[in-house]
């Protein structure tokens, strides 16, 4: 895969994902993940990965459109170079990412995170987010192997606090107990 190797210091995370080809200059097309778009700005240094394969580029410009980006990489100007790169997931370094406005996370942040419910019970470990196009939905690892979804609503999480790495809800009666079926 072309491209430069420079690592710089901080974690990789995913901004987008499965890049496509757009036209004969090199231009790729991905799908943007939450408010992480906003971070791709011009001279930033992104990270190509698939599979085991990665590569690190420049980014030359970026232009938004919903919740797509195209974007233009430094020595990257024909379909041909381009090509390979088709199908990548696309990652920014965390250093990089935009502030959010209060209230809102980068999903990166809420995995792993432990969730309470009240009375300091530990229902389990967040292990992904899920985009439903409404409220967004974390997936809870409990300790058998069974998983639980929970709204990520203010009226359910009253408590987010990434120092801490705890999420503390205040279930509706009967949330808990739907996937316990």
């Amino acid at each position: 895969m072309p491209g430069r190797e420079d690592e710089q210091d901080g974690p990789w995370v995913r901004v987008a994902r499965s890049v496509t080809l757009r036209g004969p200059q090199g231009l790729l097309t991905a799908r943007t993940e939450g408010q992480v778009a906003g971070a791709l700005l011009p001279g930033r240094i992104i990270r190509l990965a698939k599979g085991a394969s990665s590569a690190t580029f420049r980014l030359m410009n970026a232009e938004r459109y919903r919740d797509r980006v195209v974007l233009k990489l430094e020595g990257i100007d024909s379909a041909a170079l381009a090509g390979p790169l088709a199908g990548s997931d696309i990652y920014l370094q965390s250093k990089d990412l935009v502030d959010l406005p209060e209230g809102t996370y980068y999903i990166f942040r809420l995995v792993g995170l432990e969730v309470f419910a009240p009375g300091n019970r530990r229902i389990g470990r967040v292990k992904d987010v899920l985009r439903t196009g409404g409220t967004d939905l974390l997936l809870v690892q409990g300790e058998s192997p069974q998983e639980i979804l929970i709204p990520f609503a203010r009226s359910i999480c009253r408590r987010i606090d990434i120092g801490a790495g705890i999420i503390e809800i205040d279930p509706p009666p009967g949330l808990l107990e739907i996937d316990a079926i």
